[in-house]
């Protein structure tokens, strides 16, 4: 129960958060960047989500082998399930890939409002064929 009820945390311990802290932080940043590449190079930001899973889950257990509280595991918990999140995104991302290339080579064409609503409409139905190939 360290670090609740008015008791003091190790020097260890604080360390050991920060440096989870540090590594997700960097992690999601390195996610972000990874976001704006273009699609065939935005595949590698499911590395540092992968990464980012595992520091995770690690953190979790680690704080659980140290009993503590709830509000503790809280940030890990959010980290993780943001990191779930970016990873279906990702994962969206590569079973769709040849509608969304298509869109996005589209859009950077596109000079107009009008030529946008096109390459929507045409992004939407050809995800809708994708799908009813499944």
């Amino acid at each position: 129960m360290a670090g609740q009820l008015g008791q003091q945390v190790s020097r260890e311990e604080l360390r050991a958060r920060g440096r989870y802290s540090l590594t997700v932080a960097a992690l999601f940043v390195l996610i972000l960047l990874g976001a704006g590449l273009p699609l065939p190079r935005r595949a590698i930001v499911v590395v540092p989500i992968v990464l980012a899973i595992i520091v995770s889950i690690r953190e979790m257990r680690r704080l659980s082998r140290a009993s503590a509280g709830a509000f503790t595991r809280f940030g890990p918990a959010v980290a993780l399930g943001l990191s779930a999140m970016l990873l279906l995104g990702a994962v969206t991302q590569a079973v769709f890939y040849v509608p969304q290339k298509q869109y996005e080579d589209c859009m950077q064409g596109a000079n107009t409002s009008a030529a946008q609503t096109v390459c929507s409409q045409q992004r939407q139905r050809s995800i809708l064929g994708s799908l009813t190939e499944f």
